[in-house]
């Protein structure tokens, strides 16, 4: 389910990425914040349809993958998790759209710095979480890890338009990276 969620999600962001980075070689840089912010939307909006469904469907998503003895546990704790990741699920569509929005920037250092970010926090509130809560910790690391990632790339986003777009939209320094 987690994949079904988040994949679109990850299409949105290849979009702002490629709408992005034409934009900054067409020189038309008035443009960048406009259409980012349009993807931002637009993952926020997927975000609403995946959310209520997740939260709607969660039990018989759920018993779709599971059959035979303990399945009604399975299927429980399941479904519990997934009410859990249908409010999450935004944090993975803001992630991802800043991640499109660095991309089509040219700024891969910064991707994979906030992936890293989150993939040793998420890996650690596992670890820490799910031996005491159970499956609702994983959800839970999961997003403090999306958490800790937005903490790094929401104001870095607003220092690299400051020295990119600059305010009235024109280049300063293309070529800085975090």
């Amino acid at each position: 389910m987690d994949d079904f969620a988040c994949i679109p999600e990850q299409g949105i962001a290849f979009s702002i990425s490629t709408y992005i980075a034409q934009n900054r070689g067409a020189e038309k840089y008035d443009r960048i914040r406009k259409g980012f912010r349009a993807g931002i939307r637009l993952e926020v909006c997927y975000w609403l349809l995946i959310g209520t469904a997740a939260a709607v469907f969660r039990t018989p998503v759920t018993a779709l993958f599971v059959k035979g003895e303990g399945a009604d546990e399975v299927i429980h704790l399941g479904s519990r998790y997934l009410m859990n990741m249908s409010v999450f699920y935004l944090w993975p569509a803001l992630t991802n759209g800043f991640q499109g929005f660095y991309r089509g920037m040219g700024k891969m250092y910064t991707t994979i710095l906030g992936t890293v970010i989150q993939i040793s926090i998420r890996t650690l509130c596992t670890y820490l979480l799910a031996p005491s809560v159970g499956i609702t910790g994983i959800a839970f690391a999961c997003v403090i890890g999306w958490s800790v990632m937005l903490m790094f790339e929401i104001p870095y986003y607003f220092v690299t338009c400051r020295k990119i777009l600059g305010k009235k939209g024109t280049v300063h320094n293309e070529n800085t990276d975090f």
